[in-house]
């Protein structure tokens, strides 16, 4: 089915399935599951689960394998921070630092995700996502296993967010066994709940006690953190699930919020007898393939771990061969050319005076000597060019090596206090600067520096290594690669 867009949506109780051309809405399917996720802990019921992601494909004549993948919020965190203002080779570490201090759950156990949102003011506001490890490998593994290959990832509450169509809303989602709360203030969804219900057989009404307590308390604790810019009256409160069944529940919530009631619909066509609502999930996770039909939520990013996203090859890394190592075996070859030019100049002028010597005793034969003068001359005059052309590349040679003196000593005159350097390799378009000091703020104010010359076009710190010798000295080992600018002086 070339050019579709197929969604997959995997949660405790079913299996939702969407195919879209465009902005509409083809097919849709569901099939449920005899386990939650939870549940499944053995090889047999992976495969019992992927037999049945193939069984959905297979009677719905899917045949596309590549897919759009969502999961519920369920163990997912989600966070806005705020950075100072820092070089883009810096981020990914600051960033990470940062997730590790403000989640509640060790770094090493998630996949963590991340967007810059805005620049301003010397600050960065970025978005972070961070999936459990453990169900993030399984159900991919599952997927992977049912033929299908994963190419986008999406948590529920970010899809359901990207159909609002308004910057500022309250979202309540109420399935059978969890229920969503997303607040979206200035496009950005803050804070973010799922929480799954204390048992499956609750009624409605006992369902909207737990919700509307939660939703409460939710409200209460973002208004507490952001009373600049609190949860405003009349703001849309957006209703799905089983609670868009029931407008006298929900609106009555609404009231009692002081939030306007609204459905949360689907921007994209399809047929009458296709029930869209039910599918939400999905059609946010196509809408990351249509950012012209989403709404203006602002966090719009991968969230496929990396170890399962297509590896790039940098070019660098395959054509690592030092300019200097180059350059030396140019100028050899050119001296030697220059040296073997030379010796036929001084061998073909001995000749010319030789040959004139001989048309002064032989007459007759002047104009034989003549014509082997001519010749002669010409191949003196191609040496005299050839001898011009490699003066010219030996110039520009120098010139090379003098901006490479300069590149060097540009990263060792700005070396900082208790910092010092191992290696420098240096090649055509970068540095590769190894060395140990006593504090990673000595290698941040030492890349700073570099930074600050303007020859370089980016700075990567590709490794920090905290190492304690046996007199408990601490010393940081560290590698640096500097991309340099064209044209520098």
């Amino acid at each position: 089915m070339a050019g579709n867009t197929v969604s997959l949506y995997i949660n405790d109780i079913s299996i939702r399935l969407m195919v879209t051309r465009g902005k509409r809405i083809t097919r849709v399917a569901e099939a449920p599951l005899n386990a939650s996720l939870g549940e499944i802990d053995t090889k047999e019921k992976e495969t019992e689960l992927a037999d049945k992601i193939k069984s959905l494909l297979k009677s719905n004549k899917i045949s596309a394998r590549k897919v759009i993948l969502g999961i519920s919020g369920l163990h997912c965190l989600t966070r806005p921070l705020i950075l100072p203002e820092l070089p883009r080779t810096m981020l990914k570490e600051a960033i990470t630092r940062e997730a590790q201090r403000v989640l509640p759950v060790p770094i090493d156990q998630l996949y963590l995700s991340w967007q810059i949102v805005s620049v301003s003011g010397g600050k960065i506001h970025a978005y972070i996502v961070a999936l459990p490890r453990q169900i993030a490998d399984m159900v991919i593994r599952i997927v992977n296993q049912a033929g299908c290959k994963p190419y986008l990832m999406d948590i529920k509450p970010l899809a359901l967010a990207r159909l609002s169509r308004e910057s500022n809303a309250l979202i309540i989602d109420v399935q059978a066994k969890e229920f969503d709360i997303i607040i979206v203030v200035d496009g950005i969804p803050q804070p973010i709940r799922t929480v799954a219900f204390p048992h499956e057989k609750l009624a409605l009404l006992e369902k909207l006690e737990i919700v509307k307590d939660d939703v409460k308390r939710t409200i209460q604790f973002y208004n507490s953190n952001s009373t600049g810019n609190p949860i405003q009256p009349n703001t849309s409160m957006l209703v799905s699930g089983e609670l868009a069944a029931a407008p006298e529940l929900y609106e009555s919530l609404a009231s009692e919020l002081g939030l306007k009631a609204a459905l949360l619909a689907s921007p994209l066509k399809c047929v009458k007898q296709l029930d869209a609502s039910h599918y939400l999930v999905n059609v946010g996770l196509a809408l990351k393939e249509l950012p012209q039909e989403a709404g203006p939520v602002l966090p719009s990013f991968n969230t496929l771990p990396a170890p399962y996203q297509p590896k790039q090859v940098s070019l660098n890394q395959v054509l690592a061969v030092p300019a200097v190592g180059v350059a030396i075996a140019i100028i050899v070859m050119m001296v030697m050319t220059v040296q073997e030019t030379t010796a036929n100049i001084d061998s073909l002028n001995t000749q010319v005076k030789s040959n004139n010597f001989t048309l002064e005793k032989k007459q007759a034969q002047k104009k034989v000597l003549l014509k082997n003068i001519s010749g002669l001359q010409a191949q003196i005059d191609i040496a005299d060019s050839q001898y011009a052309v490699y003066s010219d590349a030996y110039i520009k040679l120098n010139k090379t090596g003098d901006i490479m003196n300069t590149d060097l000593k540009t990263t060792v005159s700005n070396i900082v206090d208790e910092l010092s350097l191992v290696s420098l390799v240096h090649s055509s378009s970068q540095i590769s600067i190894e060395g140990t000091a006593a504090s990673e703020e000595a290698v941040l104010e030492y890349v700073r520096n570099l930074d600050a010359t303007g020859r370089f076009d980016e700075i990567t710190i590709t490794n920090i290594t905290r190492e304690e010798s046996e007199e408990e000295t601490i010393t940081y080992t560290f590698s640096l690669r500097c991309y340099l600018k064209d044209g520098r002086p």
